[in-house]
């Protein structure tokens, strides 16, 4: 939907104004009809959106924005029209969940703002830029305006200044907590609770409620998190707007769960997919559905863990969509060229100041006027050579957006090509884990077929001895059938849990089955691709290791990473050895091992291949480096296995000698081992 699209809408329901039922309505109908000042009005208008957002906890509507804006443009304020875009893009952003419709008008609004040295209206524009890239899990963005409305924060003689205040401590309380800064966090956590209740706001009393709730379940005490879960119940429910209970039911329902508190669970969590639905926003649907696929994923229940799987995929590509990404990326970099030009303004202002200060002492100094006006011929020729200049940066920056948008284009090619080799390996492993059990239940259902057959000769012969001893060979089979269907079943559970959306939440797992299971499938996949290949696999596991805490989505893909490329090695090594006159006997071979150390868990992955070259080993780690033929590899799977395990506070590392083989070593810090 086009900005000019969404104008063309507000405008057109202006015409009726219609704010959110609630005890200011009845108020602000009879206060507009007694004044024809659009100032008054504008500044009614104002009044009752925050009113009804912030001190009641209800919805707002666009035909009050749009009213504002024809108000704001009728007078020609960038201050108002800062205030008009702020509130558009809040309905924008919030409350239909356009992410970068919402942006694009906070944006907009921003420079508006800063020129008319709106504090009040800056801080807010912050808090809301931070909100979006908050649900966009971009925390980097998300702390850098939470940080830049907390330096414009109105006087603190404001009536508006707590109203402001309260939304930067929460930021801050916030991202302490997903940071588990628990100390830091449960500082911010007080003083924002101690600002709501000042601030007598029912939708940030109603959040400091939920961040106690969250700090203590972190904290383990969930008792005290019950309390805080049962006030943010009760205020939510006295909210006009349904859609806030969703971030209630969506921490509440992983509480239960975590407390064995199944039933209830399901029925908050139907109450949070019934919501989700009737708003048709996509951020509330991909919390509501990654809600319910967690749920059923705990009760093993896989038709509908996959039914909300494809929910959530749903919803969080039309979230992060690579068109919407774009979109944002576009729009910051705009908003920081923007500041680079608001430095050049200033600068150029600095220097016509000067000039006026020159061309005021020119009475006094008239005997230097040759001299001035050669300079200002200098000057002339000095503006045309930096016009020149100017065009020639110009088409250089268009060059390279031109080319940047190419290398966008081929990088994400490649990234696809990389995830689709990775689907195919991983494909036939699976195909491969899973015919075993099928062949087993397909070979005693045979069996067992002809044994029935013979059980009815024997009974219409009256032989019941014999019968009775094929029974029980029957059922036997039957047992047998039975297990391996068992063990195709918990394979088929162990890929679909393996399969989904990683959301980058850490979680206990085994480590050592981890490294085992993508161990097996890298092997079947390479056999699947090439029935010649065969290799030694070796295994070393510390079992005193236990569960550790990391994304196992993410370290499983490094894993099989470094086990596929050990095998392409040996593999490479293999058919070198063969082609020999004379050929050793080369014994391809693959060792992983796990161990705990005193600060570190250690997982390597070892080969007996051909090693790496010393003249390229520090550029192994490069995106789109690779020493394989074109077509096999994109060079992408190192560069992102270094990030993933850089994300979770370890180090990769290599050794290697040339003719000798390779070992790969993640580390990862002693901390992320479960107590």
């Amino acid at each position: 939907m086009t900005k000019q699209f969404l104008l063309t809408v507000l405008l057109a329901l202006s015409s009726s104004l219609s704010i959110a039922q609630n005890k200011y309505a009845d108020s602000l109908k009879t206060a507009l009809a007694t004044t024809t000042d659009p100032i008054e009005r504008f500044n009614l208008i104002v009044k009752t959106l925050e009113n009804a957002e912030v001190y009641q906890g209800s919805t707002i509507d666009s035909s009050a924005c749009a009213e504002l804006l024809k108000i704001a443009q009728s007078q020609k304020s960038n201050a108002m029209l800062a205030t008009s875009y702020n509130w558009i893009g809040y309905y924008l952003g919030y409350i239909k969940g356009d992410n970068t419709a919402g942006l694009d008008y906070f944006f907009k609004a921003l420079p508006l703002a800063e020129n008319a040295n709106d504090k009040r209206r800056i801080s807010s524009l912050c808090f809301d830029i931070a909100g979006i890239y908050g649900a966009l899990r971009n925390r980097q963005e998300y702390l850098k305006y939470t940080l830049m409305g907390g330096k414009n924060l109105p006087d603190p003689s404001s009536p508006m200044y707590d109203y402001m205040l309260v939304q930067y401590q929460r930021n801050r309380a916030n991202y302490f907590l997903q940071d588990n800064q628990l100390d830091s966090a449960a500082y911010y956590g007080l003083v924002f609770s101690a600002t709501s209740e000042r601030a007598k706001a029912i939708n940030y009393r109603y959040q400091a409620a939920m961040f106690n709730a969250n700090l203590n379940v972190k904290a383990g005490k969930n008792d005290l998190a019950e309390v805080y879960f049962n006030k943010a119940n009760e205020m939510s429910d006295a909210m006009k707007d349904k859609r806030r209970k969703i971030s209630f039911y969506f921490r509440y329902v992983l509480f239960l769960i975590s407390n064995n508190r199944i039933q209830e669970a399901k029925i908050q969590a139907q109450k949070a997919w019934t919501i989700a639905q009737q708003s048709k926003n996509p951020n509330l649907k991909l919390s509501a559905a990654s809600l319910k696929r967690q749920l059923f994923d705990n009760l093993n229940q896989i038709d509908s863990a996959y039914y909300f799987l494809e929910a959530e995929t749903e919803a969080r590509d039309l979230v992060f969509s690579q068109s919407n990404q774009n979109i944002i990326q576009a729009l910051a970099f705009k908003e920081q060229m923007r500041g680079i030009e608001e430095e050049g303004k200033k600068a150029a202002y600095q220097t016509q100041l000067r000039q006026y200060a020159l061309f005021g002492g020119l009475g006094v100094f008239s005997i230097i006027a040759l001299f001035l006006y050669r300079n200002n011929l200098s000057r002339k020729k000095a503006n045309e050579i930096l016009q020149k200049q100017k065009s020639e940066v110009e088409t250089q920056k268009k060059n390279v957006e031109h080319a940047l948008a190419n290398l966008k284009s081929t990088q994400s090619q490649l990234i696809q090509s990389e995830k689709m080799a990775s689907l195919g390996e991983l494909t036939a492993g699976i195909a491969h884990e899973i015919q075993n059990p099928l062949n087993f239940v397909n070979n005693f259902s045979e069996v067992s077929n002809e044994l029935i057959d013979e059980m009815k000769a024997e009974l219409a012969t009256g032989n019941w001895q014999p019968a009775t001893e094929i029974a029980n060979d029957v059922k036997l089979n039957l047992e047998k059938i039975l297990h391996h269907g068992k063990r195709a079943s918990d394979i088929v559970k162990g890929m679909l849990q393996h399969s989904r959306s990683s959301s980058g939440v850490k979680e206990p797992t085994d480590i050592n089955a981890l490294a085992d299971e993508y161990l097996r499938l890298a092997y079947h996949g390479l056999r699947a691709k090439d029935k010649s290949f065969n290799a030694t696999m070796k295994t070393d596991f510390d079992e005193t290791i236990g569960n550790i805490n990391i994304v196992p989505q993410d370290i499983g893909r490094v894993i099989l990473n470094l086990i596929t490329n050990a095998f392409y090695a040996v593999s490479e090594k293999q058919k070198a050895e063969s082609a020999k006159p004379g050929a050793n006997a080369y014994e391809p071979t693959v060792v992983v091992n796990t161990k705990k150390l005193a600060t570190k868990v250690l997982i390597s992955v070892k080969d007996n291949g051909n090693g790496i070259p010393q003249k390229i080993l520090d550029k192994i780690f490069q995106p789109f480096f690779t020493t394989k033929p074109t077509g096999q590899g994109t060079g992408l799977g190192l560069s992102l296995s270094y990030d993933i395990v850089k994300a979770h506070g370890g180090e990769l590392k290599v050794e290697t000698i040339e003719g000798g083989g390779s070992e790969f070593s993640i580390q990862l810090p002693i901390n992320t081992i479960e107590s």
